[in-house]
């Protein structure tokens, strides 16, 4: 799970639909977020210079925010973050870190959670191929 460091307090980080929802709502649009998450210019991807910029730097902490207090209420916290709180702490140096963190974390949201079944107990190699090869042959 992605995580954060907040004045010494580790912050998961959590991605679900119901953050998805809030994101588009107080943030931007999913077609625009990876600009405003990244502080690049839609328009020109090459150009970041809305990096730092007070737009960038409350949006990030908007996301912090939503998906920090998820990970604390899943974690059975206090989900007490606020973007006021959230941005005192933060470390200008540290902003790709957040950016990374965040990235991760929307990451594993959008991530499968059926993961590739194996089989239990010992395995028929022969039997495999011949029932992959009829799959093909299917």
């Amino acid at each position: 799970m992605a995580e954060i460091t907040l004045r010494g307090r580790k912050i998961p980080l959590v991605y679900t639909v119901y953050e998805m929802k809030q994101v588009q709502e107080e943030i931007c649009s999913l077609g625009d977020f990876q600009y405003v998450i990244f502080g690049r210019n839609k328009d020109d991807e090459k150009d970041s210079s809305k990096y730092g910029s007070a737009e960038h730097l409350g949006a990030l902490a908007k996301l912090i925010r939503i998906m920090g207090n998820a990970g604390l209420e899943e974690a059975g916290e206090d989900p007490n973050l606020t973007e006021k709180s959230i941005m005192r702490a933060m470390k200008p140096a540290f902003i790709p870190d957040y950016i990374e963190a965040c990235a991760s974390a929307l990451n594993e949201g959008m991530s499968s959670e059926y993961p590739k079944e194996e089989p239990e107990g010992p395995v028929d190699v022969t039997l495999e191929k011949l029932n992959k090869k009829k799959e093909k042959d299917d």
